[in-house]
């Protein structure tokens, strides 16, 4: 039984029955004793903050929840706001400039999954990790997803599956490509049931470097289309 979950056994956060911490175990090791900024997403009864705050002694930890609670934990910011306020997510930001993680476990409604990582990605640290928990739900109709159509456009999963495009984006090779702002900029997508981590940090790994394709190059990669 590793460290973390000795800590979870002391509390009772539904990530345990979740059978999450063996992989949190594996990605947040090397960040155990660093000085980091932690957010979470999602409070309910404070048992998950209470854990990092144990796992991670040098952090700085804050958690909100669209619900106003009585929690009140140690050496832990709680706050209270809506996930896809920019104004209030704003002010997060203006108090920890940037995070080392991340973890949305907050309405995991789809629209409100992207909505937020789209915003929150701009301020996670390079090398740092944006984990989103509990994406079954994007299958169910009520957060948006679909148990017929598992390949319905803008559910949290499908919005994943094509961020992993940004990993491979320099070997794209289309005529005209417009770069997006997540292309380069993540270094990897690790999939695992209900639970993903998204690793912030520049491409790397290419067998040589991409050189800038003019007007005439892109038209030409145009018409071998049809020649």
């Amino acid at each position: 039984m590793n460290e973390l979950y000795k800590i979870a056994n002391k509390y009772s956060s539904s990530k345990s029955y979740m059978e999450y911490f063996e992989t949190y175990y594996s990605f947040f090791l090397s960040f155990k004793y660093r000085k980091i900024n932690i957010l979470e997403i999602g409070v309910l009864d404070g048992e998950s903050l209470r854990i990092w705050r144990d796992f991670f002694p040098n952090a700085n930890i804050c958690g909100f929840d669209i619900e106003k609670k009585n929690v009140n934990i140690p050496n832990v910011d709680i706050r209270f706001g809506d996930q896809t306020d920019v104004k209030f997510l704003g002010e997060i930001i203006n108090d920890y400039k940037k995070f080392d993680i991340i973890i949305d476990d907050g309405s995991h409604i789809s629209k409100h999954i992207i909505r937020t990582f789209t915003y929150l990605f701009d301020y996670l640290n390079e090398n740092g990790l944006y984990v989103i928990e509990d994406l079954q739900t994007s299958y169910f109709p009520r957060y948006g997803g679909s148990r017929i159509n598992i390949n319905k456009n803008n559910t949290s999963m499908n919005f994943l599956k094509k961020l992993t495009d940004s990993v491979n984006y320099e070997n794209f090779d289309r005529p005209f490509y417009q770069k997006n702002k997540f292309d380069g900029k993540i270094q990897s997508i690790s999939f695992f049931q209900n639970i993903v981590f998204i690793k912030k940090g520049l491409s790397r790994n290419f067998l040589y470097k991409k050189k800038n394709i003019n007007f005439i190059e892109n038209l030409k990669k145009i018409l071998s289309k049809f020649f």
